[in-house]
């Protein structure tokens, strides 16, 4: 599978560029396609609420509605994967002979989307997802393969509105063979899928390419080192030298979040479920607690070290008045963090979340997905 959230963009051009412009960021995994540049009117904002974290057990209740939340898709094995603004799960289905890709709706309605090309060669899943475009990754993992690493060899999109699908970027079976060409990663911004391709799978250089989906039209967009190219709230992201994430093309957010996020490298762990925004503040400091907004109730701190953010930034995901941190504590077997804004609770979870977006969580359970709505988990308190 492509890793749990999967050089330096100019205006894209009909050349490749160096890849030297930018602002610091670090990886996240939110699946927006947020359009215009960060607003630059400061307005003045209400102080913000502040709240001291304090850790809780995981409720019983919790517990139940998560033991409870497996979803029978059928097959040998189901994977989720990203959360869809409108709740939808997607999922990658091994049926043994055949493998497929699943849309679980907000409703646990089970749809199916596409289905793998050359099955035992190969798996698939949804890289990004919204109201009318589907992008897929087909990822080359030969059953049975240990020890062979997975890799991208081609994108399809599909578009909802009537379920054609194009292929936009193909490795050959020559060039994938020989290790040319090597397709790194893909991501859906604004209207165009990007992707980073190498001459070889080892270079640290790489072309990122974009795909106009209204027009068809397919533009060199930079040139560079450059790694893992993903969507965030923040933006279009990528990962330059050092393995260090760049923000390289900015979304739109809401004035009072800019104000509130500053300049640093806070602003690279934002996350939104269209309504709240949420983010991990002191960054810089290896991590001093969560911030969460949204217009209905303004900006809410949660103080305290809920995560440490020494080293490389976790995923982070919006789901109501939780905040879901794709990390657990260092000193436990702990996967995911959960903070509870309305609190300042915090619980660490053990089950592997992939994703939450309007108002759902998704997690990986045994061998089956679950679906959790955010609304079923009573509030966290100490």
């Amino acid at each position: 599978m492509i890793a749990k959230s999967m050089l330096a963009v100019v205006t894209v051009a009909a050349t490749a560029l160096a890849l030297t412009t930018g602002c610091d960021s670090e990886r996240n995994t939110p699946a927006s396609t947020s359009t215009a540049a960060p607003p630059t009117t400061t307005v003045a904002q209400p102080p913000p609420t502040i709240r001291a974290s304090c850790e809780t057990a995981v409720p019983a209740s919790w517990r139940e509605v998560i033991d409870t939340s497996e979803l029978n898709t059928g097959g040998v094995s189901t994977v989720p994967g990203i959360v869809t603004r409108a709740g939808e799960v997607t999922a990658a289905r091994d049926n043994g002979d055949t493998r497929d890709v699943l849309l679980i709706g907000a409703d646990r309605s089970i749809t199916e989307l596409y289905a793998v090309p050359d099955p035992n060669l190969n798996d698939a899943q949804v890289v990004a997802m919204d109201d009318r475009w589907i992008v897929i990754g087909v990822i080359r993992i030969p059953r049975n393969s240990n020890g062979v690493l997975p890799g991208l060899t081609r994108v399809d999109v599909i578009d909802r509105q009537g379920g054609a699908v194009r292929t936009i970027t193909q490795e050959s079976e020559e060039d994938y063979g020989a290790g040319r060409n090597a397709i790194d990663s893909v991501a859906m911004f604004d209207g165009k899928v990007y992707w980073i391709t190498r001459a070889a799978y080892s270079d640290e250089t790489g072309k990122v390419s974009s795909y106009d989906l209204g027009t068809g039209a397919v533009a060199d967009v930079a040139l560079g080192p450059g790694y893992d190219v993903r969507t965030t709230a923040a933006g279009l992201i990528w990962d330059v030298e050092g393995r260090r994430a760049e923000l390289k093309i900015p979304g739109s957010i809401p004035a009072p979040v800019a104000e509130a996020l500053g300049m640093n490298r806070d602003r690279l762990t934002l996350a939104t479920d269209g309504t709240a925004y949420a983010w991990l503040t002191g960054v810089d400091q290896g991590g001093t607690g969560v911030a969460w907004w949204s217009p209905q109730t303004g900006l809410v701190r949660v103080t305290g070290e809920v995560v440490s953010v020494k080293n490389s930034l976790p995923p982070v995901y919006v789901a109501g008045p939780y905040v879901v941190i794709g990390k657990g504590r260092q000193e436990s077997d702990t996967g995911e963090t959960v903070v509870d804004t309305r609190s300042g609770a915090v619980t660490y979870l053990r089950d592997y979340i992939t994703g939450a977006d309007g108002g759902t969580i998704a997690l990986h359970l045994r061998q089956s997905p679950g679906v959790v709505r955010s609304d079923a988990l009573q509030p966290l308190a100490c």
